[in-house]
C-alpha cells in the first residue's frame, strides 16, 4: 500500500505533544471535559485519550475501599481492550494500549500531601481496516463515562486533520477529507 503526506511517527508526535502540554498545565484539569486525539496512517490509528480520573471512576485520591479498587481496575481494563474509536462497520481491534493512571506521581511531584488531582492517560494502536474510505467515526467514550460532558477531539491523517467537540451521548466524529 502507497502511503502519502507526513509518516505515523511524526503525526503522532503532533497529536500526542498537544495533549501531554495541556495534561502539565493545572487549568487544563477540567471535571467533565476530556481530550481525544488520533492520527491515521494507512489502516493503522494511534491515539491518546486523557481524562480526569473523576470523569472515569467518579474520584480522584487514591483507592481506599474495595469498591473503589476494583472501579479502578475495571476502567484500566475497559480502556485497554476497548477500541475507544471505530468505524461504523467496528472493525478497529486493539494491537497494543497502555493506560496509566497519574494520581499518585502527580502528588509526589508537587510535594502535595492532600487528594490531589488524578488523571487517566491512554495511548492505543488500531487496526482498523477499511478506514481510509469512511467519513465517520464513532467512540464509546460519550456514552460509557457518564461524568464526561464534553470530549474534545483532533485527529490528523495523510490528505486531512480536523478538531470537533463531541458533547456527552454524541459517538460520531465527522472525518473532512
Amino acid at each position: 500500500m502507497k502511503r502519502t503526506g507526513l509518516p505515523l511517527p511524526i503525526l503522532s508526535l503532533f497529536l500526542l505533544a498537544g495533549a501531554a502540554v495541556s495534561g502539565e498545565n493545572p487549568g487544563a484539569h477540567q471535571h467533565g471535559h476530556a481530550e481525544l486525539s488520533f492520527a491515521i496512517d494507512g489502516d493503522r490509528v494511534e491515539l491518546m485519550f486523557s481524562s480526569p480520573a473523576y470523569n472515569v471512576v467518579g474520584f480522584e485520591h487514591e483507592a481506599r475501599t474495595e469498591p473503589q479498587t476494583r472501579a479502578l481496575r475495571e476502567a484500566s481494563e475497559w480502556l485497554a481492550r476497548t477500541s475507544l474509536l471505530n468505524t461504523p462497520d467496528n472493525t478497529c481491534t486493539v494491537i497494543k494500549a497502555d493506560v496509566h493512571n497519574s494520581g499518585r506521581q502527580h502528588k509526589e511531584e508537587h510535594g502535595n500531601d492532600g487528594e490531589g488531582h488524578s488523571a487517566f492517560e491512554v495511548v492505543q494502536t488500531l487496526d482498523c481496516p477499511g478506514i481510509q474510505s469512511t467519513k465517520t467515526l464513532t467512540t464509546p467514550l460519550t456514552g460509557q463515562l457518564e461524568r464526561l460532558e464534553h470530549l474534545d477531539v483532533q485527529w490528523a491523517g495523510a490528505t486531512s486533520q480536523g478538531a470537533t467537540r463531541l458533547e456527552r451521548g454524541e459517538g460520531t466524529i465527522e472525518l473532512r477529507r
